[in-house]
């Protein structure tokens, strides 16, 4: 004969215990991927937003290869919207990224096969790119394509998985136990004693004899109805709150959900004030945040550009594709006036700041000159223009 151990669910049902452990781990899955998601939408919609920025030659251009970075990859996308999907896959899929190019025009593939090829070029087949405004519509590539055609981004590292795993392990039935602790212990009980000698009841109204269990249900409908009530009980029976005198607070639950979200922060490296979004002016997370959460990721993005985008010889002579991280952050032209002019005065011309402040260059062909007003020893001017 096999046993089965029940618990009971929130309607009071008796269920298998398995079930019951299941459906808890299910609920713990939901609020970890809160916090996952959460880390996910900052990084890329961080990155997502910079400018990518494409040279030829050595010098700043903005051409075709420019318009489908930054403006509109394929026919139905346009870049930020892309490149976030990029980044979101790339972080939290295993697989990562992969990135077509049809026709001058670059798709994200939902789904794809890939061979275990490790001297040879590796085969992506059975590709599957999905609309972007609905992922249940889904067109899949007949064609293969080889690792030279193609763009496969991946972390590099299981870190961010490997930490958050160990984390749902050691802390997710912690969090379900915090939570079911805090329901019992706020939870109202009732006492209702009844006399040994167990007179006969009567409804008050009717004048009817009624039985305990419905008496007892008279007294419960109006113990938790929401509104205030007045209680009829019977000079016979006592009536005794039971367990309210040390229930908790919902901080106990609180302070296990940060615990949880510091973990996934961590993670990330996504610094505390600026997951939780209580940053300050005075803050220097900011910088933090861009070393250690964005600048790995814009490598993965760059190196991937640039080695399938860009031709070999090419880049060798100054071709290239780079993420202007200035993006990232606001900066106020009257504050950082002193520091621009300072910049001026050591080389950079009127373009290039206009171009770090990320508003339109000037087609005069001063705007482009540069200067020195430094008195470098190992500089030589003459008349103070290089």
């Amino acid at each position: 004969m096999a046993f089965k151990f029940l618990t009971q669910n929130k309607k009071g049902e008796l269920i298998d215990y398995l079930d019951y452990i299941f459906e808890q781990k299910e609920k713990q899955l939901k609020i970890k991927s809160m916090a996952i998601t959460h880390a996910i939408d900052l990084i890329s919609r961080t990155i997502s937003k910079c400018e990518i920025k494409t040279y030829k030659n050595g010098k700043s251009e903005k051409g075709e290869l420019y318009y489908i970075l930054n403006i509109k990859p394929n026919k139905n996308e346009d870049a930020t919207s892309f490149f976030y999907n990029v980044i979101s896959n790339l972080l939290e899929k295993e697989e990562g990224s992969l990135i077509i190019n049809l026709g001058s025009q670059l798709f994200l593939a939902s789904d794809f096969d890939v061979s275990n090829d490790i001297i040879n070029e590796k085969i992506y087949s059975n590709i599957t790119l999905s609309d972007p405004d609905d992922t249940s519509y889904e067109y899949s590539l007949i064609k293969s394509f080889k690792s030279s055609k193609v763009l496969h981004l991946r972390l590099g590292n299981k870190k961010i998985k490997q930490c958050l795993d160990d984390f749902y392990k050691e802390y997710g039935e912690l969090l379900e136990i915090s939570n079911n602790f805090y329901k019992q212990k706020n939870s109202i009980k009732w006492r209702l004693t009844i006399p040994s000698n167990q007179p006969a009841l009567k409804d008050p109204k009717t004048g009817n004899s009624i039985s305990y269990e419905d008496y007892k249900s008279k007294i419960t409908s109006g113990l938790f109805n929401d509104e205030n009530t007045i209680i009829m009980l019977s000079e016979f029976f006592k009536l005794d709150q039971l367990g309210n005198q040390d229930s908790t607070t919902s901080n106990d639950y609180r302070e296990l959900l940060k615990k949880w979200s510091d973990e996934v922060a961590n993670a990330f490296n996504i610094p505390l004030d600026i997951f939780y979004g209580n940053k300050t002016d005075k803050s220097t997370s900011t910088n933090d945040f861009i070393t250690f959460a964005i600048n790995p990721i814009i490598s993965i993005l760059e190196d991937g550009m640039n080695s399938k985008l860009i031709e070999k010889d090419k880049y060798l002579n100054g071709t290239k594709i780079v993420i202007n991280k200035l993006n990232i952050k606001h900066f106020d032209i009257f504050d950082c006036a002193s520091g621009l002019d300072k910049l001026f005065s050591d080389g950079f011309s009127h373009n290039d700041l206009r171009e770090f402040l990320d508003i339109p260059t000037l087609l005069d062909d001063w705007a482009n000159k540069h200067y020195v007003t430094k008195n470098y020893s190992d500089v030589e001017m003459e008349g103070g223009e290089q």
